[in-house]
């Protein structure tokens, strides 16, 4: 599946999308470009950075880089054990409550139809879960978001169900040789059943099982959220693959980002703890600083 099916899906949500040599890169924030395919590890030369900070006359940019390269040491959560079974997950903590979970749930795709029906109350329950607004979300930008896919190759509505009901879902987009997890939520009242555990084992050993994919993505660190939330991730047998995050700011920006900007923007984070924009720029900010 290319990267093309995927630019497209963005801009039917209205991102603007341009291509360089290395990447695609689309304004992910108002003002701020990231890029794709995700899994790639790009090194930009100058005049790709000019093309998007000067030509898109944006704040920033953020991408992922090698390790040799300049920016923040970071990782990408991802599982590319081709022999993946149960055994893969962690004894101690997750294979007792995946084995519950598979009694418990039936694992199935399902149409985007349905998951834009469906699948947002499960992203209200989550986002109220994590301490984050759920309004960041709403109805209407929840079935544009799963419109976007109408006609396009690659894309995955995978759910656990019981009784006819969705307890969990995933939503992921094959890429060249990766698939990624693009968005993943679940219903509270279900969670004691384990159906999480259920549905990403069900599809990490699926996918992996086909020639064309050599791992699952399930994204990088968190700009925004303290690596503990993922340690469902690595309990499911999914490892960190190092890198580097870089942000890089328009030279217009640059002198006015020091101390003072870091110490306000942590202190409106702190006031404003739904606020998932206030968070992603304190990450972003942070990220930037300790790349320095």
């Amino acid at each position: 599946m290319n990267a093309e099916n995927f630019a497209v899906f963005l801009s039917r949500q209205g991102h603007h999308i341009v291509k360089t040599e290395s990447c695609y890169w689309y304004n992910a924030q108002p003002g701020f470009y990231f890029y794709f395919p995700y899994h790639r590890l790009v090194n930009p030369n100058e005049e790709e950075l000019k093309k998007i900070l000067w030509g898109e006359r944006c704040i920033g940019m953020r991408f992922f880089t090698p390790m040799e390269c300049v920016g923040k040491s970071s990782y990408l959560i991802v599982c590319s054990d081709k022999n993946y079974d149960i055994t893969s997950v962690d004894a101690n903590y997750a294979r007792r409550q995946t084995r519950r979970g598979l009694e418990n749930f039936e694992i199935r795709p399902f149409s985007f139809k349905e998951l834009a029906e469906q699948g947002n109350q499960l992203n209200f329950d989550t986002l109220t879960r994590q301490g984050r607004d759920p309004r960041i979300l709403s109805e209407r930008k929840w079935r544009l978001y799963c419109d976007s896919t109408k006609g396009l190759e690659g894309f995955e509505a995978w759910g656990a169900f019981t009784d006819g009901k969705l307890a969990s879902f995933l939503m992921g987009f094959q890429m060249e040789d990766h698939f990624t997890i693009l968005y993943q939520s679940s219903a509270t009242e279900y969670l004691r059943l384990y159906p999480n555990n259920a549905l990403i084992y069900t599809v990490t050993k699926l996918k992996l099982s086909s020639p064309e994919i050599n791992a699952i993505s399930y994204g990088p660190e968190s700009l925004d959220a303290p690596e503990s939330l993922d340690t469902f991730k690595f309990r499911m047998g999914y490892t960190k693959r190092p890198m580097k995050q870089r942000i890089v700011f328009n030279p217009l920006i640059r002198p006015f980002i020091g101390r003072p900007l870091y110490k306000l923007a942590q202190l409106a984070a702190d006031i404003r703890l739904q606020s998932d924009t206030l968070r992603k720029v304190d990450g972003i900010l942070r990220f930037y600083r300790d790349a320095a």
